[in-house]
């Protein structure tokens, strides 16, 4: 199929000769004597390359360019500005919006072929760069998926199987551990597949949202009893024998009590999954101006503030080293609930192995504002 231009040009006899030179060379041509048409016709057909004049009337180039960049089934379009302007000046406002390309008039028909298949072609290595990444990333979900189901699955499944052909072998003692045990694996299984779904749920949402309210406003008091509760929480998950310490002020911090907690239950998990045990984990909360401050410190496998730009769902780091529960969904969860709620999250870690994760919490007013 032939490649489809969108040409947007208020001149007529330019539009004419363009049209033509270009149709005689193979392309498709869709025109728009304007810019609000140019959006019109790109929204109703999307091309793959678009050629757009700057001097138009009521909708400059520089405004089709800013709208298109905005929708998210056109902003990667190639856009080429076709203008008579030659100030440096103009050329940056447009290479600043997204401007691919720019060339002055009058141009030579050499010139035009030559822009267009450049762009279209680094369009086709991006596009093709992208497929080898999605495909990674299916089979990054494809193998986390396997280990992260089939685990606690062959657990209930092989715990079950036991009582139902040993049933008479076992004391009311055992046999309550073994329908614990079966517990356990079924709730781990819940928790991977609700993680799941919330990051399915905050990678869509945005303001028109539905479930906006529910992950971008709220209050909650943060104190130690609420941490303390996530702690015992997150030890029975791990049945771990870490020893946590907890020195936390009271505070009402700008989240809902149920983002807080799944905040929480997140960055602890992680400070009692990736510690070795040679040191508690050290909890510390404290009023700072506009901002609570709460600091998780474990000895471990050593995070720094440059591993927050590679924290994305169903990362996990170092997993050749570290055996993990989970689809590395937990950070990600953290970081986008934060965001919504003007958040930070903050790492520091040294060679020794110490990591220091700290949560910047907006404080809430006492009018309801945060």
């Amino acid at each position: 199929m032939a490649t489809q231009l969108l040409l947007i040009e208020d001149d007529a006899q330019i539009r004419h000769n363009v049209t033509e030179l270009l149709s005689l060379s193979g392309f498709r041509i869709a025109t728009a004597d304007n810019g609000r048409e140019g959006i019109t016709q790109a929204l109703l057909s999307p091309p793959d390359l678009i050629l757009c004049d700057i001097m138009m009337p009521d909708v400059n180039g520089y405004q089709v360019l800013e709208t298109l960049r905005g929708i998210p089934s056109l902003a990667t379009v190639p856009f080429i500005f076709l203008t008579a302007k030659t100030n440096p000046m103009d050329m940056r406002q447009g290479m600043l919006l997204g401007a691919d390309d720019y060339l002055t008039k009058p141009f030579s028909i050499d010139g035009l072929l030559g822009a267009i298949d450049t762009r279209l072609h680094r369009e086709a290595a991006r596009k093709a760069d992208l497929q080898v990444k999605l495909q990674a990333h299916r089979r990054t979900i494809g193998q986390l998926s396997a280990h992260e189901y089939n685990t606690p699955l062959s657990g209930i499944i092989g715990l079950t199987t036991l009582l139902l052909e040993n049933d008479g072998d076992f004391d009311a003692a055992q046999h309550r551990s073994i329908l614990t045990m079966i517990k356990a694996s079924g709730q781990r299984l819940k928790r991977s597949l609700d993680k799941q779904q919330l990051m399915a749920l905050l990678e869509q949402l945005d303001s028109t949202h539905a479930a906006y309210p529910s992950y971008s406003t709220g209050q909650a008091v943060i104190d130690a009893e609420s941490v303390e509760k996530q702690v015992l929480l997150v030890k029975q998950w791990q049945d771990c024998p870490v020893v946590a310490q907890c020195d936390v002020a009271s505070a009402r911090v700008g989240l809902s009590s149920e983002n807080l907690a799944l905040i929480l239950t997140e960055v602890l998990d992680n400070a009692f999954k990736f510690s070795d045990g040679s040191g508690p984990i050290r909890i510390k909360g404290h009023r700072q101006g506009q901002a609570y401050h709460l600091r998780i410190s474990n000895q471990g496998q050593p995070f720094t503030q440059a591993d927050i730009d590679q924290i994305e769902p169903y990362r996990q780091f170092n997993r050749h080293h570290y055996e993990q529960q989970g689809f590395g969904l937990g950070l990600s969860i953290v970081k986008k609930l934060l965001t919504l709620h003007e958040g930070i999250l903050q790492l520091d870690g040294d060679p020794s192995g110490e990591t220091i994760l700290t949560l910047i919490l907006p404080i809430a007013l006492p009018d309801g504002s945060v």
